[in-house]
């Protein structure tokens, strides 16, 4: 957005400025950090980044894609080169490709619309309609996603690197809820989660390494963040507008450390068990002062589970204002 000349105001997840599609002065347009989106309250204009290129350069959506690709930020696809791997140089992977995924997050978005089964998966989840839409949840039916992206102008190479597809062809998504990793208005990962139970494996991701989940929501600099250690522990808490990224398990607490090292206050809300607790305490030691553990109550074997209790919300809460208080 500021890329195109509007000068934005404000350095939290809530920044406004003069609307650069209608007459105003008074700053109307807004853009939401934490669900990488815009609105205009002047106008009525929003949407994501694909809308804004459209609206602001009288775009066709592949043409926006196609602009995605040629953005200052974007290295050339030629120029990106894989991480290194032990694995053979036939098996490495393909970097990624943001253009590609945030074209395919916008499909699955639209599928989720019109799934009632899962809208009702990730209601029965603590998750309404208005949180998925902010957080771009999407769905995956299991059949189109490859026709849209052909349709849109990606190659057949890019499609079969994106990782969205097996071997075999088959959509890797099929049958679960979508959720992406956004950075800088563009998608950089995604994971699903199977919405019916008889589907195995419950949980599916894109190859290669994973991110800490949601950072880029936040801002590399947020003031605090609050870590969980997973998926729908993070949409919980930032559906409930906190500031809060997934370690997506409790590996790698190194990376997660270093993912974390501009933020002054981290609080570690990870699972109640041993494995939980193991990585709470790694990340102690490495964060030193500027972490505190969230201590979840006994018999509550997560954020989800304590979501779902009466007063979850609240409760949670003060366990938050607990460890701030023990931190300081």
């Amino acid at each position: 957005v500021e890329a195109a000349g509007v000068r934005l105001r404000g350095r939290g997840r809530v920044r406004q400025g003069v609307c650069p599609f209608h007459d105003e002065v008074e700053g109307s347009f807004t853009v939401y950090e934490d669900s990488q989106k815009f609105w205009c309250f002047g106008c009525g204009e929003g949407g994501d980044v694909l809308d804004f290129l459209q609206r602001s350069e009288g775009l066709s959506l592949p043409e926006a894609i196609a602009r995605l690709d040629g953005s200052p930020g974007l290295a050339p696809r030629s120029a990106i080169r894989p991480a290194r791997t032990r694995r053979p140089a036939s098996a490495a992977l393909a970097p990624r490709d943001p253009a590609l995924l945030t074209a395919a997050a916008r499909f699955y978005a639209g599928c989720l619309r019109r799934s009632p089964e899962a809208r009702g998966y990730l209601a029965s989840r603590g998750i309404g309609q208005v949180a998925a839409a902010r957080l771009s949840l999407g769905y995956s039916p299991g059949v189109g996603l490859r026709q849209t992206l052909e349709s849109l102008g990606f190659s057949e190479k890019r499609i079969r690197d994106s990782g969205l597809f097996t071997e075999r062809g088959a959509e890797r998504f099929a049958g679960m809820v979508v959720v992406p990793d956004a950075s800088g208005g563009l998608v950089r990962w995604l994971k699903g989660r199977a919405v019916s139970p008889d589907r195995t494996p419950r949980f599916q991701a894109l190859p290669g390494p994973k991110p800490v989940l949601g950072l880029g929501r936040i801002g590399p600099t947020p003031p605090w963040a609050v870590v969980t250690e997973g998926v729908f522990d993070w949409l919980l808490l930032t559906g409930w507008g906190l500031p809060a990224c997934a370690a997506l398990g409790t590996q790698g607490v190194d990376r997660i450390a270093s993912a974390l090292r501009g933020c002054p206050r981290v609080f570690l809300a990870f699972d109640n068990d041993d494995a939980g607790r193991e990585a709470t305490d790694g990340l102690l030691t490495l964060l030193g002062r500027r972490a505190a553990a969230v201590t979840l109550p006994p018999g509550v074997g997560d954020v989800a589970e304590l979501a779902a209790l009466p007063q979850g919300r609240a409760v949670f809460g003060r366990l938050l204002s607990q460890a701030a208080r023990s931190a300081r």
